[in-house]
């Protein structure tokens, strides 16, 4: 090496070929970074496309029922062929509660009941994937107006069994998932979900096929009762479900049964058993 190539830090300046070299070295290192950053920033997941409406009050009319759970058929309209267009949104609490303690006191303050009622409501709007959820508050006063029973049967909830099916999915929190939190699934929301789910908000499972399209399925027990301590255990990991399927308009309910209707769900133990060896590779893609 060539004596003038050496270098000490308390030299005023490093030789040509020193300072070409770290040069050299950090320009590298540099793009280096930002490739990496790039490749790592597009590998995550991507927010999804949930919005919660906070702070902002909407005002909804539709039909209320009490089944499966607290929900509201908002009419929109008829189409081309006389049939009534509409969405049902799910009614929920605010912050971690459902939407039955404040229905109950809704009730008794009017001394009546609202079930198959044309009512009106003040809500915050949670949306996302094509369901609706909407949050009443009793601070904000959310029943504005109590209509007659609704009779009309293109309006009251129309049910089709769908017979007894296994389903694979995830158990998810709607109220979280579908707005007010981004993840609201998998293990980071684990705790949250469980929190919302034992505070009142209806548990649903959520299915996504390969395509990564997604359906959802509100779990209840047998004869409609409420699954939300049932399922604590299974919240935001791999369950099966078995039960009868109903669906209600643009819902479909689930019903399950606690005892043998619910079990953690795993790939490689439900096709190779104890023999995880004879697995192919296609099981990790």
């Amino acid at each position: 090496m060539d004596n003038n190539d050496f270098y000490i830090g308390w030299m005023p300046k490093a030789p040509d070929k020193f300072s070409q070299y770290v040069k050299k070295v950090t320009l590298i290192l540099f793009v280096s970074a930002i490739v990496i950053g790039v490749e790592l920033a597009l590998s995550q997941k991507k927010f999804d496309t949930g919005n919660f409406e906070f702070g902002t009050l909407t005002v909804v009319k539709g039909i209320y029922s009490n089944t499966p759970v607290p929900n509201l058929k908002i009419i929109s309209g008829k189409d081309v062929w006389g049939n009534y267009s509409y969405i049902t949104a799910i009614l929920v609490g605010y912050g971690k509660s459902g939407a039955e303690g404040i229905i109950k006191t809704l009730e008794e303050e009017n001394k009546t009941l609202l079930d198959k009622k044309e009512i009106i409501l003040k809500g915050t709007l949670l949306y996302n994937d094509g369901k609706l959820i909407v949050q009443i508050d009793a601070n904000d006063k959310p029943l504005v107006h109590i209509g007659s029973v609704t009779t009309s049967a293109g309006l009251l909830p129309h049910a089709k069994d769908l017979g007894i099916q296994s389903i694979n999915g995830e158990i998810i929190d709607p109220k979280c998932y579908f707005g007010v939190m981004k993840p609201g699934l998998g293990k980071p929301h684990r705790d949250c979900a469980i929190r919302c789910i034992l505070g009142g908000i209806p548990p649903l499972l959520h299915v996504q096929n390969e395509k990564g399209e997604s359906n959802y399925y509100i779990i209840v027990g047998p004869n409609g009762e409420k699954m939300n301590e049932a399922v604590q255990d299974f919240v935001a990991e791999p369950v099966k479900l078995k039960g009868k399927l109903v669906q209600y308009d643009d819902w479909i309910v689930l019903y399950v049964n606690a005892d043998n209707g619910m079990q953690r769900y795993s790939y490689l133990q439900e096709h190779y058993g104890k023999d995880i060896a004879a697995c192919s590779d296609k099981c990790y893609k």
